[in-house]
């Protein structure tokens, strides 16, 4: 990763399984919360991991770059009020929290002043939604003074989508999962 000039998505449930450790302090990182992992296996949002794998990093000393405030995925409103919960109560003191943006939400049906709260916005949601407005949140974030992360971009068109909406960040498991470095190649090449 560092190089290639890369940051890591810290995943929650990494902490068994690939830990993160002192090096991670010589890239970049940010931290996902872990729901979509339990959404796919058909489990409630898991608090103790999340906190869990703060506490690592946090012991590590690793700085993050942003921590990805708990959601519900595909659950728009729900997700947006789910969201809002965590961001005034457990995840109050949080400097650099992530909203997730769901389906179903729409920049002009935020009612409250997110900046209060957040620092970014993650675009996620299903893939067909994600496309149709990540354009609209990115100039939502930079309108607002947030940064703007778009999630699972690990195809070489969707690398390119946010690079021409001005996404500040991206991420992609599918690039390690699959050994598909070469996008990253064929994307450089390409700007």
């Amino acid at each position: 990763m560092k190089e290639l000039g890369l940051g890591i998505m810290i995943n929650s449930f990494s902490l068994k399984s690939w830990p993160p450790d002192k090096h991670f302090k010589e890239v970049c990182c940010a931290l996902d919360n872990g729901a979509f992992n339990c959404y796919r296996k058909g489990y409630p949002f898991q608090a103790d991991v999340f906190f869990d794998m703060i506490k690592h990093c946090y012991k590590l000393g690793i700085v993050l770059d942003f921590i990805v405030c708990p959601d519900i995925m595909c659950a728009g409103e729900k997700s947006f009020q789910y969201s809002m919960e965590w961001a005034k109560g457990e995840l109050l003191s949080t400097p650099n929290l992530a909203l997730v943006v769901q389906d179903g939400m729409e920049p002009k049906g935020i009612k409250f002043d997110i900046e209060d709260y957040f620092t970014h916005i993650f675009v996620g949601g299903s893939v067909d939604w994600k496309w149709k407005t990540a354009k609209e949140w990115v100039k939502f974030s930079h309108d607002n003074n947030m940064k703007c992360h778009i999630g699972q971009c690990g195809q070489l068109e969707f690398l390119k989508l946010a690079h021409e909406y001005n996404a500040d960040s991206v991420d992609s498991s599918s690039i390690v999962r699959n050994g598909s470095w070469d996008i990253i190649n064929q994307f450089r090449g390409g700007i």
